[in-house]
């Protein structure tokens, strides 16, 4: 007999499965956050322009993220999902390690392709595990906790990476055996590479939640979940394509405007890592915890159908964040980014429980995997080359003085079209006026 766990009767397990959920996710974004922060020492190191660098910061993350989100979408849907997701930290903590030992880009290049893949695991596990440990009006809150972690991480990210940027030079490190011989930003990768053991550990202690529905195996299938989603396609068509232009948005922000900043006001790696890293947290934290709160009351109060009307409203509110050329100290410029970091977290647990009650249970990890695909694709992988070629096009060359303004040329119309989708969405949307409803298929 499978080990398997009920809400109902552990329900310290349910809440244990959510705190496993967000460390997992610290850990997921952290590698991630370390590259924004280096980009100059590792052009300089692997001698590669800013092009080259966007796609270390998109594109190699994102292809494998992209095109295996459905099959481990589907792995999530029928097999183990608690081993499905040990393999996946497993090997993002194992290509992050190798990424800070890489001798060239292409090596560095592949590195992050595996990353990618490994961290693939991690959303649709997550988001269907923790969808059969609470019922349909108490997601929010566990929701936006896992994704909480995310918010925490990147600030975690730039903290930790400005705290190694400055301990390395000073030989504060020199104790760990092989430090003393890598650049910097090799020593952040290599540390955050270690922090998938913990993690792993913590993965194993938990146990196989008990599926909510168990329909046959057809209705499990991709072929129904696409049948399920071409049926409704007015609704789906935006609401997935709103969410992948506001990660365009947010990670065109995440990817150069902590380049941006040091460029502009010659401010050092180590000094913008703590001060970014501390604000981005605290804000982070608030966004995530105040949207698991926002969107239950909405919900139960009025139904999941206006949490689509809340999403456009944030959407419309983060169109400006991308202006931080108009800055006029590196303070108020970080203080922009991370003010993203607060409105991203409701974006996020508003996507993730509508989708939740959009969907059957069963299709919930295809589900999440296609908001993977189109995100990592258009959002993560595209964001950075196109701030890039934005850049380079308006300086003539290769645009670093013109990261700027490109942020805001890629970032504003992403956001504005965004809430348009939103609202066109809410206006094609099928959702149970009772608010403890789900999906039907």
């Amino acid at each position: 007999m499978k080990a398997t766990v009920t809400p109902a009767s552990r329900p310290f397990a349910a809440w244990w499965v959510v705190a496993v959920m967000f460390f997992s996710s610290i850990v997921s974004v952290i590698d991630r956050g370390i590259l924004t922060l280096v980009v100059d020492p590792i052009r300089a190191d692997l001698g590669i322009g800013d092009v080259d660098m966007s796609l270390l910061l998109g594109l190699s993350f994102g292809i494998f993220y992209a095109l295996v989100g459905i099959p481990l979408g589907l792995s999530a849907d029928r097999l183990s999902r608690r081993k499905l997701l040990m393999t996946g930290v497993g090997l993002w903590s194992i290509a992050t390690f190798l990424g800070g030992l890489s001798q060239d880009y292409w090596h560095l290049f592949a590195s992050r392709l595996l990353v990618g893949l490994g961290e693939a695991t991690l959303a649709p596990c997550a988001v269907s595990m923790i969808a059969d440990m609470f019922p349909a009006n108490r997601r929010a809150l566990p929701v936006s906790i896992y994704l909480m972690g995310q918010s925490v991480a990147g600030g975690l990210s730039l903290a930790l990476t400005g705290a190694v940027l400055s301990a390395v030079p000073a030989g504060q490190l020199d104790w760990i055996p092989g430090i003393a011989s890598l650049a910097p930003w090799r020593v952040a990768l290599v540390l955050a590479g270690c922090l998938g053991v913990p993690v792993v550990a913590m993965i194993a202690s938990i146990r196989e939640p008990e599926r909510r529905s168990l329909p046959d195996k057809d209705s499990q299938s991709f072929a129904a979940t696409a049948r399920f989603l071409a049926r409704r396609w007015t609704t789906f068509a935006p609401f997935y394509a709103g969410f992948a232009l506001l990660v365009m948005m947010a990670y065109s922000s995440a990817a150069w405007g902590a380049t941006f900043i040091m460029r502009r006001f010659a401010i050092s790696a180590g000094n913008l890592g703590q001060m970014q890293g501390s604000l981005s947290m605290v804000l982070g934290l608030a966004g995530a915890l105040s949207a698991g709160i926002l969107y239950d009351v909405v919900a139960r109060r009025a139904g999941s159908r206006r949490k689509l009307l809340v999403l456009a409203l944030i959407a419309a509110l983060m169109a400006p964040l991308s202006c931080i050329v108009l800055a006029p100290s590196a303070l108020a410029a970080v203080v922009m980014i991370a003010l993203g970091g607060l409105l991203m977290p409701m974006i996020g647990t508003g996507m993730v429980t509508t989708l939740q009650d959009m969907l059957p249970g069963r299709m919930h990890g295809v589900g999440v995997s296609l908001f993977g695909l189109f995100n990592t694709m258009t959002g993560q992988a595209l964001a950075p080359w196109l701030v890039a070629v934005v850049a380079g096009g308006l300086a003539a060359g290769e645009g670093g003085a013109a990261i700027g303004p490109a942020l805001g040329l890629v970032g504003v119309p992403a956001a504005l079209g965004a809430c348009a989708l939103f609202l066109t969405t809410y206006r094609a949307a099928r959702l149970p006026a009772d608010p403890r409803g789900v999906a039907q298929s």
